[in-house]
Order: C-alpha cells, then sequence, then structure tokens
C-alpha cells in the first residue's frame, strides 16, 4: 500500500509546482530554467547516496524525464496552471498500457473502472474551467504526459535500485542535456521572484518530489500508483479557493468524481483481505 508520508506530501508539493513553473518561465527561458532546476535538485540528493550508477535503463529514464519537462515547459508557455495540470493527468490512461507492454503487469477491473471514471472527473473539470485552450500547448502538455507515463513506467522497472542513486543521476544527467540546449531561445531576468521560484521547482518540485513518485512506485504497482495523481489538480483547486479564485460547482463535481475513481480503484484489495479473513475465498 502507498504510504501517506509519500503520497500526501507529493501532491501538496505538486498541487503548486504549476503556478511556480509558469512565473519561472517569465524570467528564465524554458531549458535554462529546468537546466537549473534539475541540476539543483540533483545536488541535494548527492549527499544522501552512497554511489551513483548509470545503466542503459537509467539513462532511458533520463531522456524521458528531459522529454517530459521539455514539452511540458513550453506547454506552460501557452496555457495556464490549471489547464496544464488538467492535460497532464491524461497520465495514468497511458501509463497503464504501457506498464502492461513494458512490465507484464496486470490491471484489474476495479483498477480500469476507477481511472476511467477518475479520468472522466479530469474532464468534467476541464469543462468547466471557461477558458479557451491554446492548440499549440494542448498538444506540447499531451506528449509531456506520454513521456511522463514513460518515465513512470521506467521507475517501476528499477524499483530493486536504490531511489536516491536513480534520482540523482537522472536530475544530473537531465541537467547536462538541458544546458547543452539552453541556447535555444534563451533568456534571462534575474529577480527575487526568479529565486523562489527556482527554489522551489528544484528543491521541493525537483530532488524531494521525484524521490517521492519513485518510492510510490517502488511498493506498488503502476495502476495503483499513478490513478492516485488524481489528487493533485483536486488538491490545487482546492488552494485556488483559499486564494480567493473562483471555483465553479462544474470543478467541485468534477472533483468529486475525480474522488470517486480513487476510491473504487482501492476497494478491490480491501474487498480480497475482508473474504479472506471471513473464509470467502475461491480455489
Amino acid at each position: 500500500m502507498v504510504k501517506l508520508y509519500y503520497i500526501i506530501p507529493y501532491v501538496l508539493i505538486n498541487s503548486l509546482i504549476y503556478t511556480f513553473v509558469k512565473d519561472g518561465l517569465y524570467y528564465a527561458s524554458p531549458m535554462f530554467f529546468m537546466a537549473l532546476r534539475f541540476l539543483i535538485g540533483g545536488i541535494i540528493l548527492l549527499p544522501f547516496t552512497k554511489q551513483l550508477t548509470l545503466n542503459r535503463d537509467i539513462f532511458l529514464l533520463s531522456i524521458f524525464t528531459t522529454l517530459s519537462t521539455t514539452f511540458w515547459a513550453y506547454g506552460l508557455l501557452y496555457v495556464q496552471p490549471s489547464e496544464s495540470a488538467v492535460l497532464s493527468y491524461t497520465m495514468p490512461l497511458i501509463a497503464i498500457p504501457l506498464s502492461a507492454l513494458i512490465l507484464r503487469e496486470k490491471t484489474t477491473k476495479t483498477e480500469v473502472i476507477g481511472i476511467l471514471i477518475g479520468f472522466s472527473g479530469v474532464i468534467i473539470y476541464s469543462l468547466n474551467l471557461g477558458i479557451y485552450f491554446s492548440l499549440i500547448g494542448i498538444v506540447l502538455t499531451l506528449i509531456n504526459a506520454f513521456f511522463w507515463a514513460l518515465f513512470t513506467v521506467y521507475f517501476r522497472k528499477l524499483r530493486g535500485l536504490n531511489a536516491i542513486s536513480i534520482n540523482a543521476v537522472q536530475l544530473l544527467l537531465g541537467s547536462l542535456i538541458f544546458f547543452t540546449l539552453s541556447p535555444i531561445q534563451f533568456y534571462f531576468r534575474y529577480s527575487i521572484n526568479f529565486l523562489v521560484d527556482l527554489l522551489y521547482v528544484s528543491v521541493l518540485g525537483g530532488g524531494i518530489s521525484f524521490y517521492l513518485w519513485n518510492s510510490m512506485l517502488k511498493t506498488e504497482r503502476v495502476s495503483k500508483v499513478t490513478v492516485l495523481s488524481f489528487s493533485v489538480p483536486a488538491v490545487s483547486t482546492a488552494v485556488d479557493e483559499l486564494r480567493g479564485v473562483n471555483v465553479n460547482i462544474g470543478m467541485i463535481e468534477g472533483i468529486g468524481v475525480m474522488f470517486l475513481g480513487i476510491l473504487i480503484s482501492r476497494l478491490e484489495k480491501k474487498i480480497n483481505k475482508s473474504n479472506i479473513v471471513s473464509g470467502r475465498f475461491h480455489v
């Protein structure tokens, strides 16, 4: 079972990260901003790892992470943080077939039903944003979701290795790629606001966030972990409400459907346990 001390901080951190990245992109170009994010995120993990390991799977993981982050950042140039969050959470629908293909993981009927219900909540939520999406932003963010699904599956594939070591290599290698590509559309404006954005997305939303996501995937199948990610846009909306941002009834309905999907996806394990305890099981 996914530990609460992983999922709760992960959801809280990532419910705000879209806003911080969107703001940071005003001061720095996407490649340069993400190069700094990955470098700082990797450095803060180094004191906690005994050795750094690089193999084919970790290299591919780093490439997939870098591609996901690139498309996400460029997508945020064209869409609002709330729109990016909603579009990004098409990821579970992509991750589950990929986990079956790459890892041969099986998905139960209740998990599939829960994911479909949760995704329908994302659709309800998005239809009530009241904002016109940019076509370029949609395409870029959906491509990001595909590569996010890929590196999620690879986290699961590498579950036998030390999580901190994997994340440190993943981020440091990614930073090298981003720095190499940073001359593309380069711009930088120094500001205290930029430093705040950078610290949040590199420390909390970088090293710590990647570690939490990786750690959850070490203990649970991809289908179980990814459906929990629907909590992020839901909590993000709650934060907006506290900040005084208008949240309409349709968005609240969408959030309710998301949580219903999460609940249903977690039911089968509880049902199976109750059947075993009561002696009702089939040979």
